[in-house]
């Protein structure tokens, strides 16, 4: 009788132990696959991670080129198609037109050299910007012409705002690149008011105020010109 229960013990044992035995083999493959799984949840988890960060670095070369499309290179001021988009963005058209002009820039560059000239057009309208207000609009035109917006109540705002801008220029001279020599520079200003509905819809109305206003600001730069240069013309 004693044996007999010894020897069913040490069937459960072996039994037990076989058993054991032939699990082995299924809980390894278990533990592989659970560490494939993982591994291959851990690497497509970084591959989204990288396609997020490449996403958002696309859009954000795509923003930083739209943006550069309406900006002036050189002196980073709002290029003549920025300027257009922004004036015509606002919802009221209510100011005055500035075109502001650099008194014989030419003569700079024929006898100081294109560097110079730049260096001149980053000074200019780094100053210029300086004596705007954050809601003003600034834009080089091309060559060493800027055209500014400013939301002015009265003439007698814009004509203040002229003389600033002219004083912010001449009061102090320009140094040049790899040059000693200090340069007096001075700029000529026509203005005009814009002469617009309020807040007009029509972007081809807003385009004609402000195409109108510019003409006569122009017009206006000439005359400052012709009667000697370094001043602001108002009608």
């Amino acid at each position: 009788m004693k044996s007999n229960v010894l020897l069913a013990g040490f069937c459960l044992v072996s039994g037990s132990a076989a058993a054991e035995s032939d699990w082995q083999p299924v809980a390894t493959q278990a533990t592989m696959l659970a560490m494939v799984l993982f591994i291959n949840l851990v690497f497509f988890t970084v591959l989204y991670i990288l396609s997020v960060i490449k996403a958002a670095r696309h859009q954000a070369d795509l923003t930083k080129e739209k943006q550069q499309a309406h900006y002036d290179f050189l002196t980073q001021v709002l290029n003549r198609r920025g300027f257009e988009r922004r004036i015509t963005q606002k919802q009221s058209l209510q100011g005055y037109i500035l075109v502001v002009d650099i008194d014989d820039f030419k003569q700079i560059n024929d006898r100081y050299g294109h560097p110079a000239g730049d260096s001149i057009l980053q000074e200019v309208a780094n100053r210029l910007s300086q004596s705007l207000r954050d809601q003003d609009i600034i834009a080089r035109y091309g060559g060493e012409e800027f055209v500014i917006y400013a939301s002015l109540a009265s003439k007698q705002m814009a004509e203040e705002l002229s003389h600033r801008l002219v004083n912010a220029i001449n009061r102090l001279p320009y140094p040049l690149p790899d040059c000693t020599e200090l340069l007096h520079v001075t700029v000529s200003v026509g203005v005009a008011s814009v002469l617009a509905p309020l807040n007009v819809a029509d972007v081809n109305s807003r385009r004609g105020a402000i195409q109108s206003a510019f003409s006569i600001a122009d017009s206006n730069l000439y005359k400052a010109k012709q009667q000697g240069k370094n001043q602001s013309v108002l009608d």
